[in-house]
């Protein structure tokens, strides 16, 4: 997956952005005659001119580099290009630029022993009235969190999330409120007691793939497997209002993949257990928990442990909501954002006493089919 960020244009047009900023600083000079840094400049880059000599280095390249930037102003490149990157990489990229023309990058990694991890950088090389300029970006940040997150959700959230990462600690444990939910297998493990361990492997790897399939198309969080149970969480790491309604979507599509699962098992002679969801909504903690030796990202909360509960509780096929992410949907249908397509009623199955919780919760099922007003207990909602 590429994450190393914009377009081929893009990335000319940022180029050419700060030559310009670097060309409009001309004449202007500090105490010792050369060009003053251009203050707030995060990019590292490097202004040459024609005959590949060194006219300006930005502050931030130079700390980098640990060279003066007045004593290789008007030096040829190669005085600098011995960086850990590898000797005579930016002469290398020179080249190619002028061979093939366009906006030439590459992707660098070393380790940096000041801050005891690994540094990648991508270097992009561009030439504009013949004069070349090398722009620098830190792409640390952006690998370790497509390292870390590529686990839990899809390519689209993480190119989102890399936008955002001036702006927001993905890391910290912080509180939100937030939807998380839980699906297992009806009696899979007493099943699997009787069958051979390959088809038990089979079987969970086929189930465990299709559930992913549903999450992560949804923009949804994966967060773990325990076995055949599937957990994730809606509304991080990135935050989005509709997380209860996005959630109950999943838990259907869950529940109608899995029923074509069913029916292919069925047809090859194998055990066809049902699968139970449950679902919950409340103030929850998120972010990187875990000690020395194994960090994770994930989430707690006794609305979390109340999740879990609903899931336990839950009858093959069945979807079970708290009443908290209940009455979230409920306002949805009543202004007309509730996103799903499909002849939903809820039907109240009674209370259950929570740990963590003062009061009994209110226990919803979901009934997905053509609404019957005869139905007690049921709560119809308006298709989509």
């Amino acid at each position: 997956m590429d994450l190393q960020r914009a377009s081929r244009e893009e990335l000319v047009q940022e180029v050419l952005r700060l030559q310009r900023k670097v060309q409009g600083l001309e004449g202007k000079t500090g105490t010792q005659g050369q060009m003053r840094s251009i203050v707030g400049l995060d990019e590292k880059v490097i202004q040459l001119d024609d005959d590949d000599k060194i006219e300006y280095v930005n502050t931030s390249l130079a700390r980098m580099l640990g060279v003066d930037r007045n004593q290789v102003t008007g030096k040829h490149v190669s005085t600098i290009d011995h960086f850990k990157w590898g000797d005579g990489l930016i002469l290398h990229l020179l080249a190619r630029c002028r061979a093939e023309g366009g906006t030439i990058s590459e992707d660098v990694s070393f380790h940096d022993e000041g801050k005891g991890r690994h540094s990648y950088h991508k270097l992009n090389v561009t030439i504009s009235a013949g004069k070349p300029q090398i722009l620098i970006e830190d792409m640390t940040t952006v690998k370790v969190l497509e390292n870390t997150f590529k686990r839990y959700v899809s390519p689209a959230v993480i190119d989102q999330m890399v936008k955002l990462r001036d702006e927001k600690d993905f890391f910290k444990a912080e509180r939100y409120e937030m939807t998380v939910l839980f699906g297992d297998l009806r009696g899979f493990t007493a099943t699997s007691e009787q069958m051979r361990p390959e088809d038990v492997r089979v079987m969970i790897n086929e189930y465990l793939t299709a559930m992913t399939d549903v999450i992560i198309k949804n923009e949804a969080t994966l967060d773990k497997f325990v076995g055949d149970e599937v957990m994730a969480l809606f509304g991080a790491p990135l935050y989005f209002p509709d997380h209860s309604v996005r959630a109950l979507k999943v838990g259907l599509e869950m529940q109608e993949a899995h029923r074509a699962m069913q029916a292919k098992w069925k047809g090859e002679g194998r055990p066809a257990p049902g699968l139970g969801v449950g679902i919950n909504t409340g103030e929850m903690v998120i972010g990187n928990m875990g000690s020395a030796m194994r960090v994770d990202y994930s989430v707690l909360g006794h609305h979390v442990n109340l999740a879990s509960r609903l899931c336990s509780l839950a009858q093959p096929g069945e979807v079970l909501l708290g009443e908290n992410t209940f009455a979230i949907i409920q306002e949805a249908a009543k202004n007309g954002t509730l996103d799903i397509k499909r002849n939903l009623k809820f039907k109240r199955k009674g209370n259950i006493n929570a740990k963590g919780i003062s009061k009994p919760v209110g226990i919803i099922a979901v009934v997905e089919k053509e609404f019957d007003p005869e139905m007690s207990g049921a709560t119809a909602l308006p298709q989509q």
